[in-house]
């Protein structure tokens, strides 16, 4: 080994180099794509509508880096207008400099935090290069939460909808108010089991944005995705907020139901240095038994009690007095209603949907805008519900669709230029491709340059 003169390149600089020299290649690749695409538009196009006008060039940041490529301009004679026919047919929008992908790949980041600036440092360190700062993040995923989402015309039949209702406290930047309280819906119909774990079933969410009233906004959401009306049940959990409470007047048929995990964490504040009390309290409170967790409460001496939260003790068994019906179990009603209850199970999400979305927007620290934490609530939302994080004004209205072709097509010239290592040897290095930039960067690699 010691007479082995040759420095080799480490694995971290032979994946670097491949990585960026792929990056190149890759954009090379797609500017043809484009461009041959955009020919075969020209070539199938009505012309008797679309006059060929120009040729122009256009840049764009991808995740190969800035590709270049020309697309050509098209008089539209029915509207007047010039357009780019390219541009409609990959719902794509001329202006924006940044790939579609490459935006929403930005969003994620920003949406999974902690902070927009490192959002646009991880960019930065994937890709190679600054992409985008990370003010420009923030505009990116604010722009696209607010767009408006197509409207889907299709509406879910349900006989019952469960509802876990909360509010999110974040604080405000150069407001009047220090703070907000976001409440929140989140909306499924049931559960199921995938792979062995138990996932809630067509999960949506709804924020409330409007200056109405909370349930007012929700019922419009409903009716706007589900096909409900005075047969329809709803089961709403909650931590037994005022305005949470109110459902039960704004629907036909609603069950609330005191959310189990806050009153458990209340209860182990104020009685779980009473090992027996607990002991006795956790099991009717998860057995439903409501008769036998007040009775129980109601025996602890105040004594028993921290003298510091004797006034919140009394208060908090007061309130549960009052929800006394909402500690029972909602399926019995349902069944008491002839609704099939079988695989229905004990409400209570609510607090683990939440910790996401409070794991972003107050962690750290921040301060927000109104306009700000909205926007990053329903990119989240977009998120776990599995939506696009973006949506494009796209038109392939146009009288383009005798364009037919698959991306194996048109990959098919590209991936002509590489044809690997072959019994051992790297044919780029033997043939006239050997002077190209990637056989320079091959035999830099084996040179140890």
């Amino acid at each position: 080994m010691q007479k082995i003169t040759t420095k080799f390149p480490t694995i971290k600089d032979l994946e670097s180099t491949l990585f960026r020299r792929l990056q190149e290649l890759f954009a090379e690749g797609l500017r043809r794509i484009l461009e041959a695409l955009d020919e075969r538009i020209m070539e199938h196009r009505d012309s008797a509508r679309f006059r060929l006008k120009d040729q122009r060039e256009i840049s764009i940041e991808t995740l190969f880096g800035t590709v270049r490529f020309k697309r050509r301009l098209y008089l539209d004679r029915k509207t007047g207008k010039h357009v780019f026919l390219l541009d409609q047919m990959l719902q794509y929008e001329g202006r924006d400099k940044l790939s579609p992908y490459l935006e929403e790949l930005a969003i994620q980041f920003a949406s999974q935090g902690p902070s927009y600036r490192d959002s646009a440092q991880r960019l930065k360190a994937l890709l190679g290069y600054p992409v985008l700062s990370h003010e420009a993040i923030r505009d990116k995923l604010i722009e696209q939460a607010e767009r408006p989402e197509p409207a889907h015309n299709e509406r879910r039949p349900v006989r019952v909808l469960f509802v876990e209702a909360d509010g999110l406290y974040t604080k405000l930047q150069r407001n009047r108010r220090r703070g907000m309280e976001n409440r929140i819906a989140v909306v499924h119909e049931g559960w199921e089991n995938e792979g062995g774990r138990i996932r809630l079933k067509g999960k949506r969410h709804y924020l409330h944005t409007g200056e109405g009233d909370f349930w007012e906004g929700f019922g419009d959401f409903l009716v706007q995705h589900y096909d409900v009306d005075e047969q329809t049940w709803l089961v709403v959990n909650g931590d037994g907020a005022a305005w949470i409470e109110e459902c039960t007047s704004y629907f036909h048929h609603c069950v609330f139901t005191l959310d189990r995990f806050h009153v458990a964490r209340e209860l182990k504040r104020y009685v779980g240095h009473l090992p027996k009390t607990w002991e006795k309290v956790r099991k009717a409170l998860a057995s439903f038994d409501s008769d036998t967790l007040l009775g129980t409460l109601t025996a602890v001496p105040e004594t028993k009690i921290a003298e510091e939260w004797r006034e919140e003790w009394r208060k908090y068994r007061a309130f549960l007095e009052r929800h006394r019906e909402h500690l029972r179990d909602y399926r019995e009603t349902l069944r008491n209603a002839g609704i099939d209850t079988s695989g229905m199970r004990p409400m209570g999400s609510a607090e683990a949907q939440m910790r996401i979305m409070a794991k972003r927007t107050k962690g750290g620290g921040y301060s927000w805008s109104v306009r700000g934490v909205q926007a990053m609530l329903r990119t989240i939302m977009k998120m776990k519900e599995g939506r696009p994080l973006t949506n494009r004004k796209g038109d392939t209205s146009q009288n383009v669709s005798s364009v037919k072709s698959t991306i194996r097509q048109w990959l098919r010239e590209v991936k002509r230029e590489s044809k690997g290592c072959i019994d051992g040897t790297i044919r780029l290095l033997l043939g006239p491709m050997q002077s190209s930039p990637t056989g320079r960067a091959i035999k830099g690699l084996l040179r140890g340059n």
